[in-house]
């Protein structure tokens, strides 16, 4: 994989939700137990929607988005 493949990995038109999920939990400096805690959810629950094996509800995103400071779109 050339190196400019690898930087478009992680585009806004590829990244799924968990993606942008980890990421913004990143940039939070958050732990996944940490966002787990805030959130009322177990970490294995918040483990499934960074991997994309289930979504949260529109409640937990809104909630999320407001913890993390970014946009629910």
């Amino acid at each position: 994989m050339s190196p400019q493949e690898h930087d478009d990995w992680f585009g806004p038109d590829t990244a799924t939700l968990g993606d942008r999920l980890a990421a913004a939990r990143d940039q939070a400096g958050m732990t996944q137990k940490q966002l787990a805690k805030r959130l009322g959810v177990k970490t294995g629950t918040l483990k499934d929607w960074e991997y994309d094996l289930s979504e949260p509800r529109a409640n937990k995103l809104s909630m999320m988005a407001g913890v993390l400071g970014v946009s629910v779109g």
